[in-house]
């Protein structure tokens, strides 16, 4: 495409959004129909994560078209104000639909009337949705100091600010890190960048290339940069970061599929008890690790101490087996109780989880919310948190590094752990979220974990999805979903790491304090 500048004369830059047919970029860029296309861009983002991307890759790079064109729209926009509110448009139809399923989890299984459901999940989603409405506002405020939309300053800006608000998210009132656009690209060749720079340096990555696609270049110079990038990832990805440790152990993941809504009565307790009993019969001599999930037998450990769990500690010894089980723990010291995962049969330890769940793990203002609504009342919802600090635990003379439930979507938490550890573990109950997408979604993070880390990785679920996944984060045993069921396979303990263990996210803080010093150098008069 030719454009004519000032002087008349034609160049052969352009973006390579601008091939696209006028009458939709129109639509994007103004008028009532621009309102629209910031919801509906952002609603397409979910479909290219799990499960969609699980039938095809092809759903992975999808994502580079509403963000591509959600970043052209943010260039067009014509004051702060409307920047704001259409950059909200987006994350709301983001997060509407990417996690519609946190009203499964507060009506279906927190007993929530639908209403008072629709609300909460809605607040839920307004106030993620604010992160890209200041996004939107930012891009405004650097293009007007630009004084282009052309400049060639964006390509830097632009993913900066982006993965600055992604990182923003990831902690501002305790984080919800979900979403995150480098998510998709686990299977693709971008991912062989993820063990060197992370979940977020992926995600720049993502938004390079999509900005890419706006900013004026000649073609070939944009096509160029785009296959740097991805051969850049093949040739990464080539590499292996760790290398093995020992005899593989066999493992057995027990999937108990005790129903959400009856899991936690008493009444279940003698049925819940026996049946992991049963699943585990016939694993005990063919396995060095049995796996139970997040909260199996779901009453405190001290109860059945002396009973029911020193009779498994016997047999796992009398069969040289180990069993981990997640369990609640009440420390009558402190007269705390804590999420925890536990070794019967081994050198025994009690891991407490640390980074506990808003409004389901503990309730902030309890003393006002709990009367307010039944499902904030839910059992075991007033947890403590441990120390940030606690040793892996030790399976059959290897170091683990544990995280419970969704711990293992913040990799800065868990990755201190990983240069003394040779293999991971995480236990969760996704049985909260139904058939929904949060189980698929909760396993593609756990797997760009295990590439990060180049560890191996046991993941015990209550319901599905139950997985073990292998040091380059693909999955080498599934089990299904909604079923009791014993799935079998091996791990393999590693040792070595990745760099991305070594510097964290540090980079990635340190392009922000770059990008800011070079902005107010540039922009201080």
């Amino acid at each position: 495409m030719l454009n004519q500048n000032s002087n008349g004369v034609y160049s052969c830059q352009a973006s390579l959004v601008e091939f696209l047919p006028e009458h939709l970029l129109l639509w994007i860029r103004q008028g009532a129909s621009s309102w629209f296309f910031s919801f509906f861009l952002g609603a397409l983002i979910p479909l290219s994560f799990a499960p969609f991307n699980n039938y095809s890759s092809l759903f992975s790079y999808l994502i580079f078209l509403p963000i591509s064109l959600f970043l052209y729209q943010s260039l067009q926009n014509h004051s702060a104000k409307e920047a704001f509110y259409k950059g909200w448009l987006f994350g709301i139809g983001l997060f509407a639909v990417g996690i519609s399923w946190v009203y499964v989890a507060i009506h279906d299984f927190g007993a929530a009337h639908w209403s008072l459901a629709i609300f909460f999940t809605s607040l839920f989603i307004l106030i993620l949705s604010v992160f890209y409405g200041f996004f939107s506002w930012a891009v405004f405020k650097l293009r007007v100091k630009l004084k282009t939309r052309d400049s060639n300053m964006l390509l830097f800006y632009l993913p900066v600010l982006w993965v600055f608000f992604e990182w923003l998210r990831s902690w501002v009132l305790t984080g919800f890190p979900w979403l995150l656009s480098g998510y998709p690209f686990i299977e693709t060749p971008l991912a062989g960048y993820a063990p060197v720079i992370g979940i977020y340096g992926l995600s720049l990555l993502v938004i390079l290339l999509s900005t890419l696609l706006i900013i004026r270049l000649k073609v070939m110079m944009s096509l160029t940069g785009m296959s740097i990038v991805f051969i850049g990832g093949a040739l990464l990805g080539q590499i292996q970061w760790s290398e093995p440790s020992g005899k593989p152990l066999s493992v057995a993941l027990i999937q108990g599929n005790v129903n959400q809504s009856v899991k936690w009565d008493r009444w279940q307790l003698e049925k819940t008890k026996q049946l992991y009993i049963s699943l585990s019969q016939n694993q005990w001599q063919d396995n060095d690790l049995i796996v139970w999930p997040e909260n199996a037998i779901p009453v405190f450990y001290h109860t059945l101490e002396k009973t029911f769990y020193h009779n498994l500690e016997l047999q796992a010894k009398k069969t040289n087996t180990e069993l981990v089980t997640g369990l609640p723990i009440f420390d009558d010291d402190t007269e705390q109780y804590y999420n925890a995962l536990t070794n019967l049969g081994g050198q025994q330890g009690h891991y407490y989880k640390s980074h506990l769940v808003p409004f389901g793990e503990y309730v902030p203002l309890a003393a006002i919310i709990r009367g307010l609504v039944q499902f904030f009342n839910m059992p075991m919802s007033g947890f403590s948190a441990g120390d940030h600090d606690q040793p892996p635990i030790l399976i059959k003379g290897f170091k683990a590094a544990v995280t419970l439930c969704y711990e293992d979507v913040f990799p800065q938490d868990m990755m201190s752990q990983i240069p003394q550890s040779q293999l991971m573990i995480n236990l969760s109950n996704n049985g909260w979220y139904g058939d929904s997408f949060a189980p698929h979604q909760h396993l593609e993070m756990a797997r760009m974990r295990a590439l990060e880390s180049s560890r191996e990785l046991i993941r015990s679920t209550t319901s599905g999805i139950s997985a073990l996944i292998d040091s380059n984060g693909k999955v080498m045993v599934r089990g299904p979903q909604f079923k009791q069921a014993a799935i079998n396979g091996k791990i393999q303990p590693r040792t070595g790491t990745t760099p991305y263990v070594y510097w964290l996210n540090y980079p990635i803080i340190l392009l922000f304090v770059i990008a800011a010093v070079i902005y107010w150098r540039q922009f201080k008069k």
